[in-house]
């Protein structure tokens, strides 16, 4: 009954989800079929090299792998933590990313419960790590948005959402800042820790220590870096994925017939432009695998940015999204066989609520 119970709690979550990523992506569809010429989008596929379209999956998974280079770097600088296998943290990423392909955020509890399984290792010092690594992924974007807007303001504004542009942007730096006061105070400083454990202990002692056992646990996970020389491995790696985010875009910017007034030649810099739209539909999208956010961002990004056809534009998202969708799904497949787990499995409330008694249990690697 309890078991039921808990499962039952846990799915809530899940289940609102996925029922604010339908109210949005109907939304789309809607939006689709008021606003764009759906002959048009019709005779715009059938144009599409997809071939070459479809060579954009290399880089993708590329990006993925740099991503489990990057967290085993993170890694190596916990303490008294055993060296990861690098095919591992490959594993569980794609596994993450197979998640978020079904249920929006559910990566960030998968991936660190697949490392943690396989190794015995508590999971809270591996979701420590992942929530390190998904703020430095925040602040990089911040900065790269801060530079785009000090050299190209006129681009960039186009690029996104006018929303956020000024005040949107604003709210997010303050959002990064609440975040990283977060880290300090539960993390890096012992702060949250007594206050919790202070409390707790009113009510029980053995329940006062285990939560001890976990904030020891997850600021083990937060050290990211034991020397400068590990930052610049960081700054580079992260720089690399960012690169290989960009060449899909520009493969597909190649691939997909764009007809604009001046006739402009696709360069890996418009990939980056683009990438700056893309990015920030994946961040606020509530759907699986962004769906629907990212198309409508970027689709009407091309239209401010290079006068193209609504039609196209969208078409040419669509065929990125879709070459990024496929081969996460495939290749996360593959290592969900390996890792002995369904990708229905995946998304099951007994699987993430496997990380409490992980978290809690082994306090030590």
């Amino acid at each position: 009954m309890t078991d039921n119970a808990s499962d039952r709690g846990a799915s809530k979550p899940i289940l609102w989800k996925i029922v604010v990523g339908g109210v949005v992506f109907a939304a789309v569809i809607l939006w689709v079929a008021s606003v764009l010429d759906l002959q048009r989008v019709w005779q715009t596929l059938g144009s599409v090299n997809y071939p070459l379209a479809i060579l954009g999956a290399v880089p993708v998974i590329a990006s993925h792998w740099m991503r489990a280079v990057r967290w085993k770097t993170m890694l190596r600088s916990v303490p008294d933590l055993a060296p990861m296998p690098l095919l591992d943290l490959f594993s569980a990423i794609m596994l993450g990313y197979v998640a978020n392909n079904i249920v929006p955020r559910s990566g960030e509890i998968v991936r660190p419960y697949i490392v943690a399984r396989r190794h015995r290792l508590p999971t809270t010092l591996l979701l420590a790590s992942v929530f390190a690594e998904r703020l430095v992924d925040v602040t990089q974007l911040l900065f790269f948005l801060g530079v785009a807007m000090l050299l190209l303001p006129g681009v960039t504004s186009a690029a996104l959402p006018p929303w956020l542009v000024g005040e949107g942007m604003r709210s997010l730096a303050i959002v990064l800042l609440v975040l990283a006061a977060g880290v300090v105070i539960l993390g890096v400083t012992t702060i949250g820790e007594r206050v919790a454990v202070l409390v707790v202990r009113l009510f029980s002692r053995q329940l006062s220590e285990r939560i001890a056992a976990v904030f020891a646990s997850f600021r083990r996970g937060l050290r990211i870096a034991r020397s400068g020389g590990d930052v610049a491995l960081l700054l580079v790696e992260s720089v690399a994925i960012w690169v290989l985010y960009a060449l899909p875009l520009w493969i597909t910017l190649l691939a997909v017939p764009l007809h604009t007034p001046d006739g402009h030649a696709w360069t890996f810099v418009d990939a980056c432009i683009v990438l700056l739209a893309v990015a920030v539909g994946t961040m606020i999208a509530p759907t699986p695998g962004a769906i629907g956010v990212v198309h409508a961002l970027v689709a009407e990004a091309m239209t401010r940015l290079y006068a193209a056809p609504l039609e196209e534009a969208f078409v040419f998202i669509t065929v990125a999204h879709a070459v990024n969708y496929v081969s996460v799904m495939l290749v996360g497949g593959i290592f969900a066989a390996r890792e002995g787990i369904s990708l229905v499995a995946l998304t099951q409330p007994a699987l993430t609520s496997e990380t409490a008694p992980s978290a809690t249990e082994q306090t030590s690697a």
